[in-house]
């Protein structure tokens, strides 16, 4: 995997949410496509799917480590929510399929996107698109993890960038029981999800999908589609989208962090 600068790493720890478990009682029964060979669909077919990192969280207000943890969205979070869906429904006109990680904050912020956007669907929940695991991280103080990450990186004298962060992640678990995740982990399963998605969409020609995920698990997928110096140093922000286009079994990155959705009213 490509490496990102030392300031991009130090800004992602700090920007780390944090969740509690739970679910979202509106959330229907869904099925993630099949994995699928993305050489095997529409070769002429172009899928654009707006990947989105859900809106801010309770843990994340409380800035707690947040990955497989969950928690349901703030009062700004449901705003920004509601804004992007609004906003991008105006710009990119009607959506034809929608998923997310099957945490709350994932399928209640890409709910209240489509509901913004005037759209029938209902999200179809896909683990494989969940943020990093933090192992026995979750739930604890960000700065306390933090604490942990610096004195590991002192002590062997290593360079910070993104890969080498989560790999001291899973060096640093205090709770080894608790399995934590790599970057590569992470980019392996975000692409494998992607790739059916992508199929799937080209096979049925969807022209416009939209994907609900979170911000560590966006970034690793970037870095290894090559978008590494493309990320923004304070870290992908809540509600912010990134355009990526899949043809005959390939990706492009077209916008990073893109926040005007967001932020426009």
């Amino acid at each position: 995997m490509n490496r990102l600068t030392s300031r991009i790493a130090l800004a992602t720890v700090a920007v780390l949410g944090a969740t509690v478990l739970g679910g979202w009682s509106a959330a229907p029964t869904a099925t993630a496509p099949a994995a699928a060979n993305p050489l095997a669909s529409n070769r002429d077919a172009v899928v654009q799917v707006y990947l989105t990192r859900h809106g801010e969280t309770i843990l994340n207000k409380l800035k707690l480590v947040q990955g497989w943890s969950d928690a349901p969205l703030t009062e700004e979070g449901v705003a920004v929510a509601t804004r992007v869906g609004k906003n991008l429904a105006a710009e990119v006109g009607k959506l034809d399929a929608a998923y997310s990680a099957d945490m709350v904050r994932h399928y209640e912020t890409a709910t209240l996107m489509l509901q913004a956007a005037g759209s029938k669907l209902a999200p179809v929940r896909d683990e494989g698109l969940r943020e990093l695991n933090f192992g026995g991280w979750e739930g604890a103080k960000q700065s306390t993890m933090q604490g942990a990450l610096f004195g590991y990186f002192g002590e062997h004298g290593l360079d910070f960038t993104l890969e080498s962060m989560t790999d001291a992640i899973v060096a640093t678990n205090p709770v080894p029981a608790l399995p934590a995740e790599d970057c590569d982990q992470v980019s392996d399963r975000m692409q494998d999800s992607l790739d059916a998605i992508a199929a799937d969409a080209a096979k049925h020609r969807d022209d416009k999908v939209l994907v609900v995920s979170s911000g560590l698990s966006i970034s690793c997928l970037l870095v290894d589609l090559g978008a590494e110096d493309r990320l923004p140093e304070t870290g992908i922000a809540n509600g912010a989208v990134n355009l990526l286009t899949y043809k005959a079994g390939a990706w492009t990155v077209e916008t990073v962090n893109d926040t005007h959705y967001a932020t426009q009213q």
